[in-house]
């Protein structure tokens, strides 16, 4: 029989009848006497308590109730407390997790054992009580400080964007009009139609170049800002198509593209900033792939209406997929897995907040070396996206 849970735990209830949810405790003790005490003694005083019997099942049921606090026997058969603190370390979705250890030894190296408390029996309730309390207010202390270590860097950012657009766009623009105006000009560029067209190509690149530059522009402008802008009915395949054509060329170096246009409704929202959610998500997409292998490698656009009548586009691709342990953090603003001056690690972030904004949701599902699919939730307007 596995070890009960006293009283019914959801992993994924944070809230109590409009409480904040009580203490979840996971009690790692192979002593079945002692383990009841415990439980008992941290249940009366209001804790939900999971009971483990050894390292291997603590593991197990950190990974299905996420604890708020461990509290591990050192000498347990199958996994010892020491083989525990190892295994969770190395997890990314466990090592956040505080543990307070505790031993009948008190001997130097048993208390050198890594653990935020550390606690020799026989101990009274009030000396776990307080132990629990320490590494619980420590934990909270350390997530406010990277908090505001956070807002302090999207403080700054608001201050780089404002000058970044000032000192970036004005350049651009001159390049842009000046481009522009060479491309109305290369017909009468000689009689040799083939330089002509040469000459013509380079131009278009350079142009779709600007855009790119633009793009990180407006992400870190997005990012940063705080007003909203007007919101208009949208047919979803004009910022589709948009984003389509500036990574089409380097979208045919990698893989074949495929559509799938199903109806779905039309939804009110910024057309820039959704093309720039589908652009973001496109880039990605061309980048997990590996180039020159156009033909082993697809990427799939598709739009639809799920069973609440919600506008879905999905960006699917057969790449490299993301690792379990990294897609917790790939809407973190500054993020990224790509080598050093290979991306910002704007633009997932971006494309996050963005959908939010518009009363909607983005998604990742991924699987290593399968692929991944980002899937953007939004809710509809007033009219319908038929296929074409």
């Amino acid at each position: 029989m596995h070890p009960h849970v006293v009283e019914s735990v959801d992993p994924d209830d944070d809230h109590l009848d409009g409480r904040e949810r009580r203490r979840r405790i996971l009690v790692v003790e192979d002593d079945p006497d002692l383990r009841a005490a415990l439980v008992d003694d941290l249940a009366d005083s209001g804790a939900e308590v999971i009971e483990a019997v050894d390292g291997l099942d603590g593991l197990a049921r950190m990974r299905e109730v996420q604890p708020d606090v461990v509290v591990l026997d050192m000498l347990m058969p199958r996994m010892d407390g020491w083989q525990f603190r190892l295994v969770q370390r190395r997890d990314p979705n466990l090592s956040r997790t505080p543990v307070v250890a505790m031993s009948a030894s008190g001997t130097p190296a048993a208390a050198a054992v890594d653990a935020d408390a550390y606690l020799v029996k026989p101990f009274g309730s009030a000396a776990l009580g307080r132990a629990i309390d320490d590494v619980l207010a420590a934990r909270q202390h350390k997530e406010e400080l990277e908090h505001s270590a956070h807002q302090e860097r999207l403080a700054a950012l608001g201050t780089l964007a404002a000058g970044l657009a000032h000192e970036i766009n004005n350049p651009l623009t001159y390049v842009i009009m000046n481009l522009t105006a060479a491309e109305r000009s290369l017909p009468q560029v000689g009689a040799d139609p083939d330089r002509a067209e040469h000459v013509n190509r380079l131009v278009a690149a350079a142009l779709q170049g600007t855009e790119r530059i633009a793009q990180v522009v407006r992400s870190v402008r997005i990012l940063a800002r705080r007003d909203h802008g007007a919101h208009s009915p949208i047919d979803l395949r004009a910022p589709i198509d948009s984003a389509l054509t500036i990574v089409a060329h380097d979208l045919r170096a990698r893989a074949r593209l495929v559509t799938d246009f199903g109806d779905a409704p039309y939804v009110m929202g910024d057309e820039g900033q959704l093309g720039q959610v589908i652009l973001n998500l496109l880039t990605n997409a061309v980048q997990a792939v590996p180039e020159d292998q156009p033909d082993k490698h697809e990427i799939k656009v598709s739009t639809s209406t799920d069973a609440d009548g919600n506008a879905i586009i999905e960006v699917r691709d057969t790449g490299s997929g993301i690792p379990d342990h990294l897609l917790p953090h790939v809407f973190e603003p500054f993020y990224t897995t790509r080598p050093p001056g290979q991306g910002t690690g704007l633009g997932l972030s971006v494309s996050h907040r963005i959908v939010s904004e518009h009363g909607g949701t983005l998604t990742v599902h991924s699987v290593v070396d399968r692929g991944t699919v980002f899937r953007v939730m939004l809710p509809p307007g007033s009219r319908r996206l038929h296929t074409h």
